[in-house]
């Protein structure tokens, strides 16, 4: 007597294609797939009843409703099809600030000697910060000194005192 070997998993899919045949002709004999029409909800409003349609088309007036499209009137400079963004010089600020926070995080990270020299960090830092004096006077000269101080002391276990990164700037 010969024994058929399956493996488990072409079991499984045709045992799972076999029920998968059976419950779609089930569901053909029922006709559950045919088509039947929707129910309509019903509106009642003092006494009336009136099926609501999916539509609302026989609800909007025809006559008086012309759609016009909006005008656009091009002047000469409008004609030349470029486009200019326009930021605000709080967002320029902002890009230029993270953008001098990566790159002392990137000096920072790539400071070599273990411990660290105070006189080198300060002079990679200061070559950096140096070249940014639009942000004395703004809220990102005192971010951008917070992280630096704390960046420093935790990553390099070095403090600078507020004169040291005052003359930073300098």
């Amino acid at each position: 007597m010969a024994s058929i070997n399956f493996s488990p998993v072409l079991l499984a899919l045709f045992l799972s294609g076999i029920t998968y045949v059976l419950v779609y002709l089930f569901f053909i004999r029922a006709k559950v797939f045919s088509k039947k029409e929707i129910p309509m909800p019903i509106v009642q409003t003092a006494g009336f009843r009136e099926p609501l349609s999916p539509s609302f088309s026989n609800r909007l007036p025809t006559s008086s409703y012309d759609p016009q499209e909006p005008e656009i009137d091009f002047t000469e400079e409008d004609d030349s099809g470029e486009l200019e963004l326009v930021e605000d010089d709080s967002s320029i600020l902002l890009k230029e600030a993270e953008a001098v926070i990566d790159h002392i995080a990137a000096v920072i990270g790539n400071i070599a000697s273990h411990p660290a020299n105070p006189a080198e960090v300060f002079t990679k830092i200061r070559a950096i910060v140096s070249q940014y004096g639009i942000f004395q006077n703004t809220e990102f000269y005192d971010a951008i000194n917070r992280y630096v101080a704390v960046s420093v002391e935790r990553d390099l276990a070095l403090r600078f005192t507020e004169a040291e990164l005052a003359e930073l700037w300098s």
